[in-house]
This record gives C-alpha cells, structure tokens and sequence, in this order.
C-alpha cells in the first residue's frame, strides 16, 4: 500500500482511525465484565485518545506525547482506563510517530513515551517489570516505523538508481549509434567522395586542355560539374549519419527540385520534358528523397542504356500518393538472356532497378518497369501519402 504524500491525505486517515478507535473503545468498555460501568471518566480519556490520531495526522511527535500522557493523568483522575484498546493506540501512535520523524527528533519523546505509562503505574503499586514491558513494547514500535522509513527511502533511491542507469545505458545505446554512424560516413567519404573528387579534378585537367575541340570540352565539363555535384550528395548523405556535420550541405534532394535533374539531364545532351499534375504538397523527408532518387536513376538509365532521343519525366500529385513516371524512345530492355554473368548492369536486371525497387517497397509503393507497346522503355512508381501530406 502506497503511503499517503500530503498533509490533507494524513488527516483523513488520521480522521478515519480515530474513528476506528473509538468504536473499540466502546465495545471493549460495553464488553469488559469487570468494569463498573461506563462513566465520564473513560469517555472523556476515550476521547482524549481518539484527538491524538488527527492530531498526529499533522504533528506525529506531538500526538504521541498526548497519548502518553493520557495515561498517568487517567491514573490520577481515578479513570479505570480503556485496557487494550489505549495500550494499541498508543503503540500504533509510537510506529507513526518512528515513521515519519526523525531518530534525533522523535527518539526522546518515544523514550518518554515507556517511561512516563511505566512510572505512573509503578507509583501506583505495579511492580517495576512495567518498566520493561512498556520499554520493549515501545522499542519494537517506534523501530518497526523507523524501519519503514527506511525501506521506504532507499526504495525511493533504488528507483532513482534505475532511472539513471536506464538514462545511461540509452545514452551509451545512442553514443554507440552515433559513433558507428560517425564510423559508416568516415569509411563512406574515403572511399567514395575522394575518388571522385580526383576524378573530377582530373576531369578540369584535361579539359583546359583540350581548348581547341570544343565538343570533347563541353563533355569534359559535364562530367566535371556532375562529379562535383555527386561529391556534394555524398557530403550530403555523411551529414544525414553525422548530424552535427549537415549543417551548410545545402537542400536534400526533393521533388521540389526535380526541374534541377531535368536541366542536367537536358545539359547531357537528352531532350526531355517535364510535366507535374496535381498540387504539391509537403512530403516525409525519407519519402520525398526515395522519390527523387527513383527519378534520378530511371533518368541515369535512359542516359546509360537506352540510346533514347527523347525522354519525358510526369509527377502527379493526387489524393493519398504521388506517382512518378519516366519513358524514353530508345532500344527498351534487352531479353533477360542476353545478359551474360559479369556483364554491364542493364535495365532489365541491373541495380539501378533494384535499388528503386528497394526505395519503393520501403514506403509500401509500387513499381512497374518494362518496354512499351509504342516502342522505348517506361519506369512508373507510386508511394502512398498520408493525407494532406506533412505539416
């Protein structure tokens, strides 16, 4: 059972056992064969004991003394007293008062507490044994409180103690994260984002170099600004596994920026065209860049292996999902048999497509690639969209 935490919870149970205690009170009086009968007297202590509970309630060390001394001043008003029933009260009183005192503070009124109902009785002709009776009566009391205290308190510490080690192990969970993270981007820029950045210097070399044939310049330049765009994304990529590093990468591909992909595509040499149906709305960042990154490797596809004059990109917005379609009049895809093992990843079976595929059943979409009945190659994706987009 949970102790009660304010002031007013302690006054109703203080209330309630005072209550409890009268009716015992009464019944043991009404009960009791050797007693003369019912006189003002042991009402009157009855009551004096009954107020030491709300008292308590409030002041545990000041409702203990009262009921302490209750008993000696019964005596010497010639009361016969309440028997059992104020012996129990006055030892529940010492536990309560052991409960919720402190040693230094309560200890020597529960002193007081044997020593004061044991004289008072060994003046009236008891014999000293009362000393120890009330002395191990109270000490078992006023311990078995301070007891409670005890375990109460160090229950309150060992739940504290399991808060902080549940928030360090997590803590050590999201370091260890972070650092494995920290390790994917170190090993994801050495081996990728350096190489390219040779290249790309490469590419710069040998195009000043070539100023007298224009056509292998302007190709020689393509590579160069795509080479430095493919380090930026990559840059891009270790900024989302280390976010303290993300900031000044620039935007995350998006949708929103499928006119950029459209004019690099365009500056390859490709005539393509744009279409977007339906009002945009605001994406889930991880969906919005799967669907940028299908675009982007349908597009790369059509660059790479269709042969294609002519391609055309649509984007449609509608209820619940957005929907992307690449086509292009090229070769279409080659039987699956004609691929040989170690050949050149096609349209048919490459990992471009799988990649999409991946990217797509990730956010429960559809995918369907194949050639088309006019003739080229078609590529149409659909991710669902949680309604109205995001905020």
């Amino acid at each position: 059972m949970r102790a009660p935490q304010g002031r007013g919870q302690w006054l109703v149970l203080g209330v309630g056992a005072a209550l409890l205690f009268a009716v015992v009170a009464a019944v043991e009086m009404a009960a009791d064969p050797g007693r003369g009968g019912t006189n003002v007297r042991d009402i009157a202590l009855a009551a004096a004991v009954a107020v030491c509970f709300p008292v308590a309630a409030l002041y545990p060390v000041t409702g203990m003394t009262i009921a302490m001394l209750s008993f000696p001043l019964a005596l010497a008003a010639g009361a016969e007293g309440l028997g059992g029933a104020q012996l129990i009260a006055e030892l529940v009183l010492v536990a309560h008062a052991g409960y919720r005192s402190t040693v230094r503070r309560g200890l020597t009124a529960a002193a007081a507490a044997a020593l004061v109902p044991a004289a008072a009785l060994t003046v009236s002709g008891e014999s000293p044994w009362e000393f120890l009776f009330f002395g191990a009566l109270v000490s078992c009391a006023w311990g078995l409180g301070a007891l409670l205290r005890r375990e109460q308190k160090r229950s309150a510490q060992l739940a504290a103690l399991a808060d902080a080690l549940a928030a360090e192990r997590e803590a050590r969970a999201r370091a260890a994260v972070d650092e494995e993270r920290a390790r994917i981007s170190r090993e994801l820029h050495d081996a990728v984002a350096h190489t390219l950045s040779v290249m790309t210097m490469q590419a710069g070399v040998l195009r000043r170099r070539l100023a007298d044939r224009p056509v292998e310049r302007d190709a020689l330049a393509q590579v160069e600004e795509l080479g430095r765009r493919s380090v930026e994304e990559i840059r891009r990529v270790v900024g989302l596994l280390r976010p303290d590093a993300a900031d000044g990468l620039g935007p995350p591909p998006s949708l929103r920026r499928i006119e950029d992909l459209v004019a690099q595509v365009r500056s390859a040499g490709l005539d393509i065209s744009l279409a977007v149906t339906g009002e945009p709305v605001s994406l889930p960042a991880g969906l919005d860049m799967s669907a940028y990154r299908v675009a982007q490797e349908a597009l790369t596809n059509v660059l790479r292996h269709a042969g294609a004059d002519r391609a055309a990109i649509e984007v449609a917005y509608r209820p619940g999902e957005v929907a992307l379609r690449v086509t292009d009049d090229g070769r279409g895809a080659p039987a699956a048999s004609a691929a040989s093992p170690g050949a050149p990843a096609t349209r048919a079976g490459g990992h471009g497509l799988v990649g999409m595929r991946e990217r797509v059943g990730m956010f429960g979409g559809t995918l369907r690639t194949g050639p088309r009945e006019a003739g080229g190659y078609e590529v149409y994706a659909t991710f669902p969209v949680p309604s109205g987009g995001i905020a």
